[in-house]
């Protein structure tokens, strides 16, 4: 493949566009890309999956596929090219050698050796990738799920709501007066008392719920195919578990806003604003309680 002179099929993306290429719903798996490359047979549904996905990306499904391989961005308008020109020596080498040469490695073989479109390659697996993934949608002080993976995971679910009418609620939850406990014990007894509560909100919650640290002293519970009254149950029953807990001996309370999905709430940020109104009334009629709004 011969490119233009000082022309590059490599771009570059932002670290937050990478993340979001791994975990979008249609991401795709090294093993698969391999298959695809004729590493391994392809199975019929895994041939159905990728037709329909490469119909839905067009040009940018092979900038997919090399990104899974390389971990690099390629321009959509020449990542064909350069894939059926790996496709091509991947086949010259295995022909040479008499043996498969899988995808990966006549992939690095052809743009470290032949092209220098790539540096310095690096090999990471599958799993360190997926665990590098799964850290950075943590939240570092309590171990709960992130600001920013909050409204991805609350997204999906409501794209399962318009579809299917799914239920999805979800709670608010703010600690009520956290300001003079930091001033009073300081932010370090704070940060114990935050990861205390976090840990008594998750291990009170079920395994498909999300539990997410949305910022300071609030936190967010998504609850998957929960109707509002269900929801505001389990508030209530997580409401009283705080207030009795004392988290390092200090008396705390919160308040919680609970809302659901509705014809009104198709995107993540409207169904927080929502839930988010309901605990700004939980605050104003005296704090310690749950508000809901269906």
């Amino acid at each position: 493949m011969s490119l233009p002179q000082n022309k590059s099929p490599l771009f570059d993306e932002s670290g937050a566009g990478r993340l979001g290429g791994l975990l979008a719903d249609d991401a795709l798996s090294l093993d698969l890309v391999s298959a695809f490359a004729g590493d391994r047979p392809l199975t019929r549904a895994e041939k159905v999956y990728l037709n329909n996905l490469k119909k839905r990306r067009g040009d940018a499904f092979f900038s997919d596929l090399l990104y899974v391989v390389t971990h690099q961005q390629f321009q959509p308008k020449v990542a064909k090219e350069v894939w059926d020109e790996i496709l091509r020596h991947k086949y010259e080498m295995s022909s040479a050698i008499k043996r498969n040469i899988r995808v990966v490695v006549a992939t690095l073989d052809y743009l470290c050796n032949l092209t220098s479109e790539l540096k310095s390659a690096t090999l990471i697996s599958e799993p360190h990738i997926n665990d590098l993934v799964k850290k950075s949608l943590l939240d570092g002080l309590t171990g709960l799920f992130n600001h920013a993976h909050c409204y991805q995971a609350i997204d999906a679910e409501l794209k399962r709501y318009v579809r299917y009418g799914t239920a999805v609620s979800i709670i608010m939850i703010d600690i009520d007066d956290f300001k003079n406990i930091n001033d009073r014990f300081g932010h370090q007894e704070g940060d114990k008392i935050l990861t205390t509560i976090g840990a008594i909100i998750s291990g009170e919650t079920r395994d498909c719920d999300v539990c997410c640290r949305y910022g300071g002293e609030e936190f967010l519970v998504i609850l998957p195919s929960t109707e509002i009254r269900e929801t505001a149950l389990l508030a209530e029953r997580l409401r009283a578990k705080l207030e009795k807990s004392r988290p390092n001996g200090k008396m705390i309370t919160v308040s919680m806003g609970a809302a659901s999905a509705g014809p009104d709430t198709r995107t993540s940020r409207v169904l927080v604003k929502k839930a988010d109104k309901a605990l700004y009334k939980a605050k104003k009629e005296g704090k310690n309680r749950v508000v809901t709004i269906a």
